[in-house]
Parts: C-alpha cells; structure tokens; sequence
C-alpha cells in the first residue's frame, strides 16, 4: 500500500514572511518534519510514498534525494496549483494510485507508528480516519478539525462543529471512492479534503480508527504548536 503524503502548501500561519523553506522540512527530532514522517511509517513496514509538491517544490526533491533512503520507493507528483484547497493536492496523485486503495497523511502531522498500524491493519475496501478521543489533551483544540462519532461510524467532520468527540489526526485509510467524493465537492466549489470526506459521510463511508491513550499526534500548524514539539518530541 503507498501512502500519499500532501506537501504543496506554504504553511503560512507557521512563517512571518513568506520565501521560507517548505514547512514540512523544519529541522526535528534529529531531521525534519518529512523524514520523521517517513520514518514512522517505515518503523510498521510500509516503505512506499508518494510525495505531492508544489510550492518551492524542488526544494522538497532535493531534500528527499539527499537525506532520505529507499527513495526509490518515493514518487513525486506536481500540484500547479497549491495554493487552492488542500483536496486538489490528493486529487493530483489519483492517476498513480492506479484505483488501488491507499493512505493518506498531511505532511504537517508527527503521529506515533503505534497510531498508524491501527490504520493501517484496518481491512482494505472501507474509508477510516485516524481519530484522537481524548478531547481534554489536544493541543490548540481551538484550530482543530472536530468529528463526530456514533461508534465506529463518522456522521461529521469539520473545524466549526460544536457537537463533536474526536478530533482528526491528519491520517486517512481511502478507497478509490474518495476521488468521486472529491470530485463531487468540487462541483459545490468546495476544495477541501474534508468536503470530500464529506460526501463520504453521507454514504456511510466512513469509519473512525480511534486513538489510545499511549499513541501520540501533533498538528504543527503554528510557532507555538512547533515549539512544543521541539520540546515534546513523538
């Protein structure tokens, strides 16, 4: 199974001017954001990657090429349009994906290989987000995207619910039906990973894979979120 990791943004809320390195490169934990990604992956024996990239794209490449092995496992793909909704960036690996079902991870996300052999040992036709239930630890729940669970089963996701009991890690297991999910939003003008999921939703596609209170996430949205994983290392 590949996983596809989204790097095209800017991460902008993370930098005070702009012309500043891919967000997913910042220095951590003896690499970078991408290459403890990776890793984490590779620690539960999936080595196969694509990699969508956009801005200072590159950059992203050269990185890859210079400090990451097994990059023969590693395709890119070129998002010219990253600075749209982060759905586009996952629509534009769809053609290498080849209808087979895959992974999906944000490229702004540390999350513990504990958390992601749940995901990934989840049977292989079904759609599932990697949730965390323990509300009370999130850090920065404010910026968070909620969801709302009734058992396995997600009824709704999005970072303005109210009523919700999990919060998204930026961690998905997808069929080939999240692209007609994707691209049905898109008819709505809705770029959005979430609106995809969305649609999903209202298929009853889409399964939680919570959380343990041992596993370990972080969102690295802002200076404050990347100075505590700095201080905090997964």
């Amino acid at each position: 199974m590949k996983v596809v990791i989204i790097a095209a943004g800017l991460g902008s809320r993370l930098w005070e001017k702009t012309e500043k390195i891919p967000k997913t490169l910042l220095p951590y934990n003896n690499g970078t954001i991408l290459s403890n990604i990776i890793a984490n992956f590779n620690a539960i024996g999936i080595n196969n990657f694509i990699i969508v990239v956009g801005y200072q794209a590159r950059c992203v490449e050269n990185y890859t090429a210079m400090h990451i092995s097994g990059t023969n496992n590693i395709e890119f793909v070129t998002n010219p349009e990253w600075e749209r909704g982060n759905g586009i960036s996952v629509l534009a690996a769809e053609r290498l994906l080849k209808g087979k079902s895959f992974i999906l991870s944000m490229s702004d996300h540390i999350v513990s290989p504990t958390a992601l052999r749940r995901i990934a040992d989840t049977e292989p036709e079904s759609n599932y987000l990697l949730v965390d239930p323990g509300i009370d630890a999130i850090f920065d729940i404010d910026d968070a995207t909620k969801v709302k669970c009734e058992g396995s089963r997600i009824t709704d996701i999005g970072k303005r619910l109210t009523s919700y009991n999990a919060i998204d890690c930026g961690v998905f297991k997808l069929t080939n039906r999240y692209f007609s999910g994707m691209k049905n939003a898109l008819l709505n003008d809705e770029e959005s990973i979430s609106a995809a999921i969305k649609n999903l939703i209202k298929n009853n596609d889409m399964n939680a894979v919570f959380m343990s209170p041992t596993d370990r996430w972080i969102d690295i949205d802002t200076p404050e979120a990347y100075k505590y994983i700095l201080s905090n290392p997964i």
